[in-house]
């Protein structure tokens, strides 16, 4: 009745568990439940991490500033780690062989997790595989008013050699841009991979008709001040519109209702900047919609930090203290 004995199992259990090469041999490929590698990824992204976790005091992130940081590899595998813990056998018969197991399986399901954390899509701009880039998760926190009172914030993330002043324009991964609470000042990013340059814009939707200066009219019924800077533009005969380098300051007050000193008269400002854009013209060519479309939309706001440091992350090449979200 020995073979029964709680002796003979636990020894063929350690003498099974003793080599993790063995183990992984007898494992094979390790599939990782769907489920179980998204919540990992999602515990990758930091997304549920306590922000005390991140930020553990008000002065790494005080009002109206941002922070970059990298995400230390020993700090994450701490991480998941933890979320291993919850499966373990903690008793002291079986303490060897669990650890063991856990060196076999750390690797695969770490993979899996990395593969199944959250991504923003983005179309018609390359960006390196994932999933197969085995890289640094690198992004900031930046608290200031302008998160709460722009909610659609966007972020774009380039590394060093593919921004828009270079030729070949590459965006980073995103897995997670957040505000912080439903009415919280602060903004949350991580990118896969090494970031060079962070644009930090308004909503896209946003763009909008535009003029560069006005002043309002100095009595009631005068023209007020304004000028808008075009950008010139050459059209061939097959319609195809070329872009120029020069930029003039067009006059466009007088295009404005007397009665209504902020209304536009779209057919004056448009016979504007036509004369505006051919100046030795007579009569110039009228300007069509697509045109005066190109010719008056602003963009939107933006502003870029640029690592100019080759040994941390942060903007104007200065080195910051120990980055939230990693250890020392």
């Amino acid at each position: 009745m020995t073979m029964f004995s709680r002796a003979v199992r636990r020894q063929g259990i350690e003498t099974t568990f003793a080599d993790p090469a063995a183990i992984a041999s007898t494992l094979g490929d390790v599939a990782v439940p769907d489920d179980i590698a998204a919540w990992l990824g999602r515990l990758l992204a930091l997304a549920g991490v306590p922000f005390g976790y991140l930020v553990p005091d008000e002065a790494m992130l005080p009002p109206e500033s941002i922070r970059f940081f990298r995400l230390d590899e020993k700090w994450v595998r701490a991480l998941l780690d933890g979320a291993f813990s919850l499966g373990r056998n903690l008793t002291a018969e079986a303490s060897g062989a669990s650890a063991k197991l856990d060196r076999v399986l750390f690797g695969p399901v770490a993979a899996s997790a990395r593969a199944a954390a959250p991504l923003r899509r983005r179309a018609g701009v390359a960006a390196p595989d994932p999933a197969a880039t085995d890289t640094a998760w690198t992004g900031f926190l930046m608290r200031s008013h302008v998160v709460a009172d722009y909610p659609g914030l966007g972020v774009n993330v380039y590394p060093k050699g593919h921004t828009p002043s270079d030729s070949e324009l590459i965006l980073l991964p995103v897995r997670r841009l957040d505000r912080l609470g439903p009415a919280g000042d602060t903004l949350f990013c991580l990118a896969h991979g090494e970031a060079y340059r962070v644009d930090v814009h308004e909503a896209p939707e946003l763009l909008h008709y535009g003029i560069d200066e006005y002043q309002p009219p100095a009595a009631q019924g005068q023209a007020p001040s304004a000028d808008k800077q075009l950008r010139t533009f050459t059209r061939a005969q097959d319609g195809a519109v070329t872009i120029g380098s020069d930029v003039v300051a067009v006059q466009v007050g007088s295009s404005f209702r007397t009665r209504s000193p902020r209304v536009l008269r779209l057919a004056a400002l448009a016979a504007a900047l036509a004369a505006a854009n051919e100046p030795g013209k007579t009569p110039p060519d009228p300007i069509d919609s697509a045109e005066m479309g190109f010719a008056m939309t602003e963009g939107v706001g933006m502003v870029s930090f640029i690592n100019r440091s080759t040994s941390a992350l942060a903007p104007g090449g200065t080195t910051p203290p120990n980055p939230p979200g990693s250890a020392s």
